[in-house]
């Protein structure tokens, strides 16, 4: 056997054997045969850290052990996170806040108008139109208040996606768009928080309305997860598109035709913001003694006279 690493193993007839993967001297040992058929069967299992493809396994254990000799990472994930949570929530009640109270002005107009309409109630009745100027007035800082919580909102999502950057890195995948999916992820994921919410909270005021915000976050939170340019499209006009041709387009063909709207042409109000400096400071001082205005309404009539006299009332 040891006459030559490809000759076989000859009998005593002179006739050549069979000779068996890995036994013939010079050529791959039984052991070394084994450990390469165990290595493929990891490769096929995905155990193999050293496998061509993206090992998920080995991604967590080297995201653990960088962890472990750098505590510091940890601890900034943690900062980053924690600081994400907080804007997110605060942004989220922020709009909230000024999401509901356009709700309720808006409920209150709607009952007005359906008494109008039965006749219990006259247009011109006393203390309608200053009831009114003050709604409103009430509205002036709405669309600062919800689309500067949404701004807060997408913000709060960036920090809480920011780590990801560091994640990729450590677990060897390209790194170069993050700040693309950074950027782009938090802006289709808040839209579709957003949504949501006005889906949430104008369902009882404005059903159809809520149900075109009910479609758009569905549909997102459907297609934008697949991370298809296909879907992200199909997403995209259908939240963009149809958004536009529902609010925007239809009402507009209703008013030039000067006909009244049907029953599931609905709004939800206007988001326009000004970019002059003094209509800020005026919608700062509305939102500020309109929140007043409603805490001395809550408060017992003893209390609401000593703020007052205080000159907080």
């Amino acid at each position: 056997a040891g006459a030559g690493g490809d000759e076989g193993v000859r009998g005593r007839g002179g006739d050549e054997m069979y000779t068996p993967l890995g036994v013939v001297s010079g050529s791959m040992t039984l052991r070394d045969a084994s450990s390469q058929s165990y290595a493929m069967l990891e490769d096929m299992e995905g155990e193999n850290p050293h496998h061509e493809g993206f090992n998920f396994r080995h991604a967590l254990s080297e995201l653990a052990e960088y962890s472990a000799e750098n505590p510091d990472f940890a601890a900034g994930v943690g900062i980053w996170m924690m600081v994400g949570f907080t804007l997110l929530i605060a942004g989220l009640i922020l709009f909230l806040f000024s999401e509901i109270k356009a709700v309720l002005v808006c409920r209150d107009q709607d009952f007005r108008k359906s008494l109008v309409d039965a006749g219990y109630m006259s247009p011109s009745a006393a203390g309608i139109a200053d009831l009114e100027m003050r709604e409103s007035r009430s509205m002036i800082p709405r669309p600062y208040l919800s689309v500067g919580g949404m701004m807060v909102i997408y913000l709060g999502l960036s920090c809480i996606l920011y780590p990801i950057c560091d994640i990729l890195d450590i677990i060897d995948l390209p790194a170069v768009p993050c700040i693309l999916l950074i950027t782009v992820g938090s802006f289709f994921a808040s839209f579709c928080i957003i949504t949501f919410w006005l889906f949430v909270v104008w369902s009882c005021t404005r059903p159809w309305a809520a149900l075109a915000f009910l479609i758009i976050s569905l549909s997102g939170n459907l297609l934008l997860p697949t991370g298809s340019p296909v879907l992200v499209v199909i997403w995209m006009v259908i939240a963009f598109g149809g958004g536009y041709f529902y609010f925007k387009y239809i009402p507009e063909q209703y008013a030039l035709n000067g006909d009244e709207r049907p029953a599931w042409v609905q709004d939800v109000g206007d988001y326009t913001i000004s970019l002059d400096p003094g209509e800020w400071g005026d919608a700062a001082s509305v939102s500020y003694q309109s929140t007043v205005d409603d805490v001395m309404r809550g408060m017992p009539t003893e209390a609401s006279s000593l703020l007052a006299g205080a000159g907080l009332g």
